[in-house]
């Protein structure tokens, strides 16, 4: 009894039924995504031998997301989230399995693989969205930091073991089996989500009427209404752009400023994976119970600060260090953002808003990633996280001074972000 009323205060989002389903299916489906996402690139690169092909696959994943988010934010609004993610997560499923028919063919053409990404784009730029304003429906209120930082446990734990299992499976077995594996993991997700009896809140037939432009004009519209959200969008946009771009900064860095192999690299990203799973876990017990209204700020200019220390440094232990906490406060300033802008947005706004936040989340990684590259070529691989923290850092307090300083917003509005 005892540790039931600790564990119901550390994880009440388990306690909901809905929730359970969902999670449960994604705690195995988020591995299965890590084990392809590791995989994809050894294959892309070994067919093409080109970093910049390599590269431009992110221009294909991400480039859809960035397009089509707002256009998705209205689609969602009109269907049950429900039925969505039955659909994106069976297109994500019959992706994976394209994936290994592919390389079980021993198909070598670049652009087979370049489509695939844009499919898995496409569906990502529906799937985030609907997934994110569904978890309100499945917890409420006063769960949701709860449930976020829980499904960001299940997502920061799979980018440890993902990569690992993969490893094994492509020395052992084969690449074309990574991909089987992803695809046999929607099952349960899929499974999962038919056991959920919450449809999700779905517009007005008076909203629906609204033309598709309209509804995206009237969703900006709200954020630049809301001095709240939009404070925390303009924050998400710096952090996101310049602050997250460890899988183009580390390869580079492990290899030209610490002289390592591919063993470095691989140990530099578990540290940033372990870091931003203690910082999942500290939002889950935490969470609900930050209140400080310049959170989002402090985090940020931390995470800005870390980054910069990096190039001081040669010391692999020293460079561990502080990869744990730029994992730990990048987890820590999304988590705080999404249940910001979470709790202070509508019903009827919330599939649009959070399509705004899919697309500046995902949609910066081509821009930032080709910001960090140029920077490491002009200058060289030690400048990349310094240059991205300086630039943060400045950026974020250039919006504290505009939104906190100068319009004194009320204290009220800051609670539980």
């Amino acid at each position: 009894m005892f540790l039931n009323k600790i564990f119901k205060r550390v994880f009440p989002a388990l306690y909901h039924k809905d929730f359970r389903y969902f999670w449960f299916g994604q705690a195995v489906s988020v591995i299965g995504g890590m084990i392809q996402v590791t995989a994809l690139s050894w294959y892309v690169y070994k067919i093409s031998g080109s970093p910049f092909l390599l590269g431009l696959m992110a221009v294909f994943e991400y480039g859809p997301v960035l397009l089509l988010s707002l256009f998705a934010g209205v689609f969602i609004e009109k269907f049950p989230k429900k039925k969505i993610l039955i659909f994106t997560q069976t297109l994500f499923m019959v992706q994976s399995l394209m994936l290994a028919v592919l390389v079980w063919s021993k198909s070598e053409n670049y652009w087979y693989f370049a489509a695939l990404a844009v499919v898995a784009g496409i569906g990502n730029s529906i799937d985030q969205p609907t997934r994110q304003s569904y978890f309100i429906d499945l917890v409420g209120k006063e769960d949701l930091p709860n449930a976020i930082s829980l499904n960001s446990t299940t997502f920061n734990l799979a980018r440890i073991i993902g990569p690992a299992v993969s490893g094994i499976i492509m020395k052992y077995i084969g690449v074309a089996e990574c991909f089987f594996i992803n695809g046999l993991s929607f099952i349960p997700v899929i499974y999962g989500i038919t056991l959920i009896s919450v449809p999700g809140y779905t517009s007005k037939k008076s909203s629906r009427q609204i033309s598709t432009l309209g509804n995206i004009r009237a969703g900006v519209r709200y954020i630049l209404r809301h001095r709240i959200l939009l404070s925390s969008f303009f924050m998400m946009a710096i952090v996101c752009t310049f602050s997250m771009n460890t899988n183009v900064t580390l390869p580079v860095f492990a290899k030209d400023a610490l002289m390592g192999d591919e063993g470095t690299y691989s140990f530099l990203m578990s540290m940033v994976g372990v870091g931003s799973l203690f910082g999942a876990l500290f939002m889950a017990i935490k969470g609900k119970d930050i209140t400080y209204k310049y959170y989002l700020v402090l985090v940020a200019i931390f995470l800005g600060v870390i980054q910069m220390l990096t190039l001081f440094t040669s010391s692999l232990t020293v460079i561990s260090v502080l990869l744990i906490l730029i994992g730990f406060f990048n987890l820590c300033f999304l988590n705080g953002a999404n249940t910001r802008i979470q709790l202070h947005t509508e019903n009827r706004y919330r599939s649009r808003v959070m399509s705004m936040y899919t697309m500046v989340n995902t949609g910066s990684t081509p821009i930032g990633n080709s910001f960090t590259g140029l920077v490491m070529s002009l200058l060289s691989a030690r400048f990349g996280f310094f240059i991205d923290g300086l630039v943060t850092v400045l950026l974020i307090l250039i919006i504290f001074n505009i939104y906190y300083r100068r319009n004194k917003v009320d204290k009220k509005i800051y609670v539980n972000v």
